[in-house]
Formats: structure tokens, sequence, C-alpha cells
């Protein structure tokens, strides 16, 4: 069975993904000045979510989807993502850069390996490739540009979340529209 088939009957979720990441990327252009703590709690939100989501789709794909342990994995250091943003709310920002830089990378490798996949099952597919490529050179530039700052920071995750988003939305219907054609 093909990875797409298992992907289909779930192609909300993957929207529902996008349009979590698109609404924590306005927020956090719209919202700069709040606080450290406000940021926190969102930044956890949407890591907890998107590791939820992830994790619910993995074991709901597992049966079709041989690489539903990748999305186990993914799922499973967003939600670790989010507990140390809960549990150590006074972590410097320094630290903070470093692990959203580490999340990020670790998230597109993850993507890039299932969009080479998918590659397989579905012709010219890039904006799964395009989505991990794009966590990929926001962790990198965060990790290599650290005094940047924490607003600039915010800038730039809302950017990527916005980026992002749009592109697991138009990934999901994509996915939908397979679903007629399955």
């Amino acid at each position: 069975m093909q990875i797409t088939s298992s992907l289909v009957p779930h192609w909300s979720s993957l929207m529902l993904r996008g349009i979590l990441a698109i609404v924590f990327g306005l927020l956090g252009w719209f919202a700069p000045q709040a606080s450290l703590t406000v940021i926190l709690f969102i930044l956890a939100c949407y890591f907890f979510i998107d590791g939820s989501l992830r994790i619910w789709l993995a074991f709901v794909s597992k049966k079709d989807n041989p690489l539903w342990w990748l999305l186990v994995l993914g799922g499973s250091l967003s939600i670790l993502a989010a507990a140390v943003t809960i549990l150590a709310p006074d972590i410097t920002a320094l630290l903070l850069l470093y692990y959203i830089a580490i999340w990020a990378v670790v998230i597109g490798i993850i993507e890039i390996i299932l969009a080479n996949k998918l590659r397989k099952e579905l012709q010219n597919e890039w904006l799964l490739i395009t989505s991990g490529a794009l966590s990929i050179s926001f962790g990198l530039y965060i990790a290599i540009n650290p005094g940047a700052g924490i607003f600039t920071l915010m800038w730039l995750l809302a950017s990527y979340a916005v980026l992002f988003g749009v592109l697991m939305v138009f990934f999901s219907f994509k996915l939908k529209n397979l679903k007629h054609s399955l």
C-alpha cells in the first residue's frame, strides 16, 4: 500500500497543523511586545499540538505507513520542546534560540525523508520538501546568529510558521484532491 493512501483520509489533520502554524505566525507578527512568558506559552502550545497531531497521525496510519515511526519521533520531539518550555520558563534567550533551532532542523530532516518517500508515489511533489528545507534553513540561521535577539527570533519564527503553515495547507489540499482519485 502506498503512503499517500494512508495520509489521504487524514488530510484535514495536516491542514489543521498548517492553520495552527499560520495563526501562531500572525500572533508573532502582530503582538511583538507581548511578554516572554506569553510567547513561551504560545510556543509551548504550538509544540504540544503539533506533536500530538503528528503522533495521532502516526498511529492512525501505522497499519499502512511503514514510516509511521518518523511521525512519532517528530511528535515526541515537539512534545519534549513543549515540556521544556513550560517547566523552565526562565530559560535564557540563548537556550530558547538553540532548542528551537534544533527542533526546526530535526523536523525539517524528518519532513524531507517523508517527502522523498512520497516523491516515489506522487509526481512533482515539492511542497513537503520545501517545508523541510525551510525548517532546516530557519534552524541553522538562528543557531549561527544567536545574537539576533528574542524579538528578532519571534519575527523569524512567525515568518517561518506562516510559510510552513501555507505549505502544509497546500499539501493538505493536494491530499484532499487525491481522495477523489483513490
